[in-house]
């Protein structure tokens, strides 16, 4: 095998079916067109992209592309992590976003433009991102998982939950809004406890908590609109618990961030974050539904090598 020669890994449901026609219409003729050389594989069910990536590394490749959505991306990046044949940072992560969210690529500098994501393959550039680890509780059981852009807990899990479901008819912020007004008829928020790098610092019961290495996260919103990815910190966004109007008349401010001036928001930095609740607290990271609380988040920096529009000198 070509020491430089790609796997694409492709699911083919991100999107509603857009990453298929995306793969079959786009990218794959490019690729043809700029004559790089490439395998792909085609994701059938939930972790397959675990698995594709984890037999990938196993047979030498050192480049895994993601065509699909975050959740794609979060299961190949898991991969890299848990692998043991090679160290991590000498496998790259890039990705064409054809999925319902992409919000990871915008902070990190991956192109939009099919064209300019497929040459910016060849150049090689890259970044060193932080990777997140979490551990919760799923079915009785303590969990790991790692992540490369939000996670988010209470109300926002519930409303990635509703909106996972959904994804076949709708997608992008269309779903992760209807869903978010759609769970504040029946959420109640739980009585929470934060402590970060050892100390408590929020005690409350609270709307929604954000735990960020990255900007965006549920189709363009800005919960950690402060996060930079290679900084070696958490931004961590916690809501109290507010009115349903006061919620509605500051929607639009979660798009561009300003909503974190808010009196009811609490933001905080770290690198190690303890959550707790009297009441079970779900978590989803990069959008994907996982288990619930106590939480327990750790940051590891600069363990992950991105394909990216910038350049590692920025």
């Amino acid at each position: 095998m070509e020491q430089d020669k790609i796997l694409f890994i492709v699911n083919p449901v991100a999107g509603g079916g857009k990453a298929l026609k995306v793969w079959t219409k786009n990218i794959y003729s490019i690729l043809e067109k700029k004559k790089i050389s490439f395998d792909y594989l085609f994701t059938q069910k939930p972790y397959d992209g675990f698995n594709l990536a984890m037999e990938g590394i196993k047979k030498g490749y050192k480049k895994l592309i993601s065509v699909g959505g975050d959740g794609t991306v979060n299961e190949i990046v898991n991969a890299i992590m848990l692998q043991d044949i090679i160290d991590p940072i000498e496998i790259s992560i890039g990705s064409i976003g054809s999925g319902s969210g992409n919000d990871w690529g915008k902070s990190v500098g991956i192109p939009a433009n099919y064209e300019e994501a497929v040459s910016n393959l060849r150049k090689d550039n890259f970044i060193l991102q932080d990777v997140g680890k979490v551990s919760y509780i799923q079915t009785g059981v303590e969990k790991t998982r790692y992540f490369v852009n939000v996670a988010g807990m209470g109300f926002d899990a519930e409303v990635t939950y509703k909106a996972n479901k959904s994804k076949k008819r709708l997608f992008g912020k269309l779903s992760y809004s209807l869903n978010l007004l759609s769970t504040l008829i029946s959420f109640k928020d739980p009585y929470v406890e934060i402590k970060i790098d050892g100390e408590k610092v929020y005690a409350n019961q609270a709307l929604t908590l954000n735990v960020g290495i990255c900007r965006y996260s549920g189709g363009g919103m800005m919960f950690t609109p402060k996060a930079k990815y290679d900084d070696g910190l958490f931004d961590v966004t916690v809501v109290d618990k507010i009115s349903v109007g006061t919620i509605l008349a500051n929607l639009r401010k979660i798009y561009d961030g300003s909503f974190i001036n808010h009196e009811a928001v609490k933001t905080f930095r770290g690198k190690l974050i303890e959550i707790t609740s009297k009441e079970k607290l779900y978590l989803e990271t990069d959008g994907e539904s996982l288990g619930h609380s106590p939480l327990y988040f750790e940051t590891l920096p600069q363990r992950l090598k991105v394909l990216s529009g910038l350049s590692i000198e920025h």
